[in-house]
């Protein structure tokens, strides 16, 4: 089994329930286009206590770009994937081809952290409107929600690998 450090790793989607009785896990992923990435007798982790755990995959069928039913080695019950539900799933960033994290999409920063450049964190994105001429990130923080302009001037940095957006907010802009 590789030994792996959280830090070479790439946080790559979500467990999101279980597919049946059998130990399947349904998983939704923050990129598309993993099929030759992800395939049977590789190895994906699943974070327990912040730490990384390494599961073979025994057999995935995509349901469509970004969410796959995964049977994983020693998942073998209904009960064992309900244990894994809302946890995270990474990857060596090795096995993913360069291509494929370049994605950029700005429909794909939903769950991204927001910070400012003092690494204050002041949310997560959970939705962007674009029904105005200027698309706007929608953030949620303690249940408070605000809206950030997708403007260069605004958005510093987007680590797509640690899923962190770095933004520079004029004063006042949170508490409109």
């Amino acid at each position: 089994m590789p030994v792996w450090k959280l830090d070479d790793g790439l946080r790559l989607g979500k467990v999101l329930k279980p597919n049946g009785y059998l130990g399947i896990v349904k998983v939704a992923f923050f990129m598309s286009e993993l099929e030759e990435a992800l395939e049977v007798g590789s190895f994906i982790f699943i974070e327990w206590m912040e730490k990384p755990v390494p599961y073979m995959i025994e057999e995935i069928v995509w349901d469509d770009a970004k969410t796959a039913r995964i049977k994983l080695a020693d998942v073998n019950s209904e009960e064992d994937a309900k244990k894994l539900i809302g946890r995270e799933v990474l990857i060596s960033e090795k096995t993913i081809p360069e291509e494929i994290l370049d994605q950029e999409d700005e429909s794909d920063l939903i769950g991204y952290k927001v910070i400012d450049t003092e690494k204050v964190v002041l949310g997560e994105v959970t939705g962007l409107d674009e029904s105005g001429i200027q698309s706007l990130l929608e953030v949620t923080n303690n249940g408070k929600e605000f809206l950030i302009p997708v403007h260069e001037d605004l958005i510093k940095k987007i680590d797509s690998r640690k899923r962190v957006i770095t933004v520079d907010l004029p004063d006042g802009l949170l508490e409109l």
